[in-house]
């Protein structure tokens, strides 16, 4: 694939990251051509008939992805919220090395490599996989979403709820995780191959938030900072319920994250990172940014 111009295939591009991410390819100037990958039949032929490359790829089915591998030569590798990524990893590598794709874009997790809740565990392992198939790869680390804030910290009858007590942890915007993927994929192997580059912009806690939220709402919010178990509580009394795109495992796993930030175990996630600034050359997007453009997450 020396002389001929390189094919993305993006997975999840009908997903948050993953629309994102084809996003910020169209906006590059590089030689290249992006194949959005979809599991629904429909979706692909929607996409055919608007002129856009793409291919059709069950991650559950092994016997879908060669086909969908052909000319391909870089993968942004983005799994869903199941203990299935680790299986459909696997199969999707093995099938990468047979079709000789050269690089492998992995959006993985905010870890060190010793990680003990399950989800992040899952990442690491594929990680680990990646980097000894003999494909060129590099290791995409954001720390939470943004997208998370609401979800962290609800609001319930005016107050601000928090289950990891007062502690705090790092966000980025998925925006900016998309902008380090293309800008990743488009350079190449030749630029980021081997790399781990670990994104987070702001680093907050529920009094950061709720004052944030009180700012752009112009009204006082009060906070409570709560444990883990006053969660498990409010979801068994279904006051509060878990996101809902996620399976049991998946969502088991969170409830694990939560009591790690909380006890202490996930310290390591409380820091930022000037590795956005470095890649791209701008600032990442600020929290109050964020929460600006998504006040209406926030019913107060």
């Amino acid at each position: 694939m020396e002389n001929q111009i390189p094919r993305i295939l993006v997975l999840g591009a009908t997903g948050a990251t993953g629309k994102a991410v084809v996003k910020e390819l169209e906006s590059r100037s590089e030689k290249f051509e992006v194949v959005l990958a979809s599991r629904k039949l429909e979706q692909v032929v929607l996409w055919t008939k608007e002129g856009m490359s793409s291919v059709y790829i069950d991650l559950n089915d092994a016997r879908t992805i060669p086909d969908a591998l052909k000319g391909i030569s870089r993968i942004y590798l983005v799994t869903g919220y199941t203990v299935d990524m680790v299986h459909q990893s696997k199969t999707l590598v093995d099938s990468a090395q047979d079709a000789g794709v050269e690089f492998i874009v992995h959006l993985g997790i905010f870890g060190n490599g010793k990680m003990t809740d399950p989800h992040f565990t899952w990442h690491e392992i594929i990680e680990r996989y990646i980097e000894t198939s003999g494909i060129a790869w590099c290791n995409l680390h954001p720390n939470t979403f943004y997208g998370m804030v609401p979800v962290m910290y609800p609001v319930g009858n005016g107050t601000m709820l928090s289950f990891t007590g007062e502690k705090k942890t790092g966000y980025v915007a998925v925006e900016d995780i998309a902008a380090v993927a293309a800008l990743v994929l488009a350079q190449g192997p030749a630029v980021h191959a081997g790399k781990n580059y670990y994104l987070s912009t702001e680093n907050v806690n529920v009094t950061d938030v709720a004052s944030i939220v009180a700012e752009i709402k112009g009204k006082v919010l009060p906070y409570q900072a709560n444990n883990p178990e006053a969660l498990i509580a409010a979801i068994r009394q279904g006051h509060l319920s878990l996101p809902d795109d996620r399976e049991d495992k998946y969502s088991e796993s969170g409830i694990e994250w939560i009591k790690q930030v909380y006890d202490g175990r996930l310290d390591s996630l409380a820091v930022t990172t000037t590795t956005f600034e470095n890649l791209v050359g701008r600032s990442g997007i600020s929290l109050k940014e964020w929460i600006g453009n998504n006040i209406g997450l926030f019913q107060l």
